[in-house]
């Protein structure tokens, strides 16, 4: 009976998931918004199929697309343990760094102590080229996967410390000044009114910080990663193998793509209290924009 019933239970997650697909896609003008969407990067691929298979270009430099199939298939036993080892560096880095930088925007937007003590500093280091950062930390952490999660921490920590900052710094003064004439304390309007306002702009800054990890991930990797997806890309560089990078970039960009559209449903579902202004929304319906 086991079998059966996750047959039966299998069947219909998969009716229910096509179910959905048909609603989303009977949406008015959703078709026509995905073609529009997918009418660049097919007429890209047109044109890469046809310089490549054409020679008009050497395949070391850029390969034929069916290159790219051959090589998913010549490495596929090596990718799901590869990206096992790098989401957890990136998940560790987001996690530790988003918390870090949430807390050191949180502060420095209610003390102007803290900021004047720390603000001088974070700027210093945001304005530091991340990247020229990498031997320093390869010399400090060794080789192996505590550089790579430390590159990606300190870069999503400065994103989203800055990112809080200047959310609080834009709060609108008519909901602090109505929330002081109720005699409220400075920090229950702190916690009640600025931090609520706020949270939209922190999502969108943790969209920006989920897309800049998986970039941070690659640069780490390429210096002392001896796992994980970006040590097969350098493992294609050292054998001027073109298709093998190019592969590894789809994965990574898939990947990216993947993480930003499953934020943006989180943050859809969790705030939809948070909706647009009806100034934005207006004018979202003039130009066409929703």
């Amino acid at each position: 009976m086991v079998g059966p019933d996750r047959s039966r239970i299998g069947r219909r997650f998969v009716g229910n998931l096509a179910d959905r697909a048909l609603t989303w896609m009977r949406r008015p003008g959703r078709v026509s918004r995905i073609v529009r969407a997918l009418f660049l990067p097919v007429l890209a691929l047109l044109i890469w199929a046809a310089i490549t298979n054409l020679g008009l270009i050497k395949p070391i430099l850029l390969p034929t697309p069916q290159k790219l199939f051959s090589v998913w298939w010549a490495i596929g036993d090596l990718i799901p343990g590869a990206f096992w080892i790098t989401l957890q560096m990136v998940l560790t880095g987001i996690i530790v760094g988003g918390l870090a930088g949430l807390g050191f925007g949180l502060v420095f937007g209610y003390s102007r102590w803290a900021r004047d003590l720390l603000e001088f500093s974070f700027d210093a280091l945001r304005v530091v080229p991340i990247f020229a950062l990498i031997p320093l930390f390869l010399l400090w952490f060794g080789i192996g996967m505590r550089p790579q999660i430390a590159l990606v921490t300190l870069g999503v920590m400065l994103i989203l410390t800055i990112q809080t900052t200047e959310a609080v710094r834009n709060v609108l003064h008519i909901h602090v000044q109505a929330a002081l004439t109720t005699g409220a304390s400075r920090f229950h309007i702190y916690r009640t009114v600025v931090v609520p306002s706020i949270i939209p702009h922190i999502l969108a800054g943790l969209r920006l910080a989920v897309m800049a990890a998986w970039g941070l991930d690659v640069a780490a990797e390429f210096m002392g990663s001896v796992q994980g997806l970006g040590f097969l890309m350098l493992a294609g560089l050292v054998n001027l193998d073109s298709a093998r990078i190019i592969a590894m970039v789809i994965i990574f960009a898939l990947l990216a793509i993947g993480s930003d559209f499953l934020l943006r449903a989180l943050i859809k579902r969790s705030i939809r209290w948070a909706q647009r202004s009806s100034g934005g929304g207006l004018v979202a319906e003039v130009l066409g924009t929703r």
